[in-house]
């Protein structure tokens, strides 16, 4: 442990944490130093690792260490009074070993509460829904209005080759059918790719239950919408209501039932009830939410901690409805939750017997073409899923769609193929030394930033600052976020940290101003007085603090592609480090181009394009083999609280 703390490879809160076990609970040497990188891989994105790889760990640490034998290991551990299997057992462990793998306690314990609450609520299905009943003559109506009108795409997404070969799940709406299956299972799992109509099939999803509740002359179900950030919610929140004005239009729609549809979404830390100073939310399992569907978008975003508290706050009988993408980048924090959620869903292409005989008389399509072939013994959330296929969005930017499906197949003979084209403007590569960097960087970024100076009011500015953002992988060196933002601030002309024009990322929750981790807005001068303030777009409002009342906060002229996540810009120009920085991944360079609706522009070493190809984010997690498990008998479940019990709405 010493050789580890001289390379920097442990924090000073990772020893004091070793030297708590090895001092104060008299653990041994190899429990102390499991507690360490159990610690370490934390910070790492891990809920924890596994004895036999931690050598995989040292390494994305640049460091190494003689390591104990995984088996001696694993016999010290289970030996130790610090350790336990059973996160739930009533004892004072701290660390949970199980299956050679070793965690914090508390991330073992938000691991199996979330798979049993998950497993719980994924055989909650709706059985008051019966085809012959009125209530889903009203559902088969709803559905047909609102989704035999829209004609299927002929694009294709990055989930779907156009060379494939076409089977008949592929050729049903799948948009109806999340509809359809919202409206009998608990919990749905949402995904698909950059413009497969996620948002609008939500709209939807939530208009045809409304309808329903109409036609069974019940009051309009309780809605909340949420996201990981600010900047998210604002997104969800405008595309929904954007499909219901449209759907109002278009007839596809009731009056009645678009005002019951919500037009403001929240983060999910405001949805739960943050409260400073605690780790803890004000609503859980003892004090639920009072909505009776929760939709929350981003769902890769979202970390475990968090994603166990939000289930844990979800009433029993509400539905949950989970969107993401699991192509993109997992979660800054540990877990990879939506992965293992869609690993335990299967595919989201077919579905279990029963629930495609639903299906087939909700949709009026063969039952043939919506069940699976086989059973899914591995995949215990089997029929929560559906997987939108269809590509909606790039339409005009053929090239950029192209690059985004090849990145998503690793093919990197391709990608560089394409972006060495010069007949595609929405495309291109370059390469040289920070001076040739500077100089593209006036071209294709600068004058963006120069219309969010500009421009006629706060409002207008940040209307200009969704045409282009510049992306990176990391925040410090020279390709990082903090280099180029100061650059952009001198080319700017600014003479001074705070300026006219200055776009800001906040970065970190305030619940007393209402801003949020990503919420972005914009320094503006005012002409009378000659002071600055932050403008943001709060609650549907326009609102304005003087700088040195924000929390903390960054420009955002360049920001992370992580920091990205969840917001979309005309277009964007991706600055990638060397081949050797470890921050280069497949999911990176994906999530990146998918920010972009029409350009997109790489900075980049054609050998990093290929070792970022080649190299896929790897997340050590439990919460997929505790999905699979059988239930122990200490798993603790949700309380059956009938739909009378959920708490009022506040």
């Amino acid at each position: 442990m010493r050789r580890l703390a001289e390379d920097g490879a442990l924090r000073t809160i990772d020893l004091a944490f070793a030297r708590l076990l090895r001092e104060r609970l008299r653990a041994d040497e190899a429990t102390a130093l499991a507690g360490a990188l159990a610690m370490r891989a934390i910070a790492l994105g891990h809920s924890g690792f596994a004895l036999a790889q931690a050598d995989a760990l040292l390494d994305a640490l640049d460091a190494r260490a003689d390591l104990p034998d995984a088996e001696a290991w694993a016999l010290a551990l289970a030996a130790s009074p610090v350790a336990t299997v059973d996160p739930e057992a009533p004892d004072g462990a701290l660390l949970c070993v199980r299956d050679g793998r070793v965690a914090l306690r508390r991330y073992a314990r938000y691991e199996q509460r979330l798979a049993a609450q998950l497993r719980a609520r994924a055989a909650n299905i709706d059985i008051d829904i019966d085809i012959e009943r009125s209530d889903e003559d009203a559902a088969r109506d709803a559905l047909d209005r609102l989704f035999s009108k829209t004609p299927l795409p002929t694009t294709t997404s990055p989930t779907t080759s156009s060379s494939a070969p076409s089977t008949p799940h592929e050729d049903i709406d799948r948009q109806a059918l999340a509809a359809a299956m919202a409206l009998r299972r608990r919990l749905l799992l949402l995904t698909g790719g950059p413009g497969t109509g996620k948002t609008t099939t939500v709209a939807r999803l939530l208009a045809t239950r409304i309808a329903v509740a109409h036609a069974s002359g019940d009051a309009s179900p309780r809605i909340a919408l949420a996201a990981p950030t600010g900047r998210a919610a604002v997104r969800l929140a405008d595309a929904i209501d954007a499909v219901v004005r449209a759907d109002l239009e278009g007839g596809r729609l009731d009056a009645d039932v678009a005002g019951a549809i919500p037009r403001s979404a929240q983060t999910l830390h405001r949805l739960l009830g943050w409260r400073p100073d605690s780790v803890a939310f004000r609503h859980s399992a003892a004090r639920t939410l009072p909505f009776d569907l929760i939709v929350v978008d981003e769902a890769s975003m979202v970390d475990l901690p968090l994603m166990a508290k939000l289930v844990d706050a979800v009433a029993p009988r509400a539905t949950l409805v989970l969107i993401g993408d699991p192509d993109q980048l997992p979660a800054v924090e540990a877990g990879d939750v939506l992965g293992a959620l869609c690993a335990a869903g299967g595919d989201g292409r077919t579905l279990p017997p029963a629930d495609a005989a639903f299906a087939s008389r909700a949709l009026g399509v063969a039952r043939a073409a919506l069940e699976a072939p086989h059973a899914h013994d591995d995949a215990p959330l089997f029929g929560c899923r559906v997987h939108l296929l269809h590509g909606w969005r790039q339409a005009g930017a053929a090239g950029l769609r192209a690059l985004t499906e090849a990145v998503q197949r690793g093919d990197d003979e391709a990608a560089l193929a394409l972006l060495e084209r010069e007949d595609d403007p929405a495309l291109r590569r370059r390469h040289g030394d920070g001076a040739a960097l500077a100089a593209w960087l006036r071209e294709t970024a600068l004058p963006a930033f120069a219309a969010v100076r500009d421009a006629e009011d706060p409002a207008s500015a940040l209307r200009a600052a969704e045409r282009m953002r510049l992306l990176t992988a990391v925040r410090r060196g020279p390709f990082g976020a903090e280099v180029w933002n100061a650059w952009c601030a001198n080319e700017l002309g600014a003479r001074e940290a705070n300026f006219h024009g200055r776009l800001i990322a906040i970065a970190e929750n305030s619940p007393r101003h209402g801003l949020y981790n990503g919420d972005v807005g914009v320094l503006w001068r005012d002409d009378r007085n000659g002071g600055l303030a932050a403008w943001f777009l709060s609650d549907g409002r326009w609102r304005g603090w003087r700088p040195g009342q924000l929390p903390a906060h960054a420009s955002a002229f360049a920001t992370t592609v992580h920091k990205a996540q969840g917001s979309e810009f005309d277009a964007v120009a991706l600055l990638l480090p060397g081949a050797d920085s470890r921050a280069l991944s497949r999911e990176l360079l994906y999530t990146a181009l998918t920010r972009a609706r029409r350009q997109a522009w790489l900075w980049a070493d054609p050998t990093a394009v290929r070792r970022a190809l080649a190299r896929r984010t790897q997340r050590d997690s439990g919460l997929l083999a505790r999905l699979r498990a059988p239930p122990s008998a200490s798993e603790t479940r949700p309380a059956r609280t009938p739909a009378s019990e959920t708490p009022p709405a506040t």
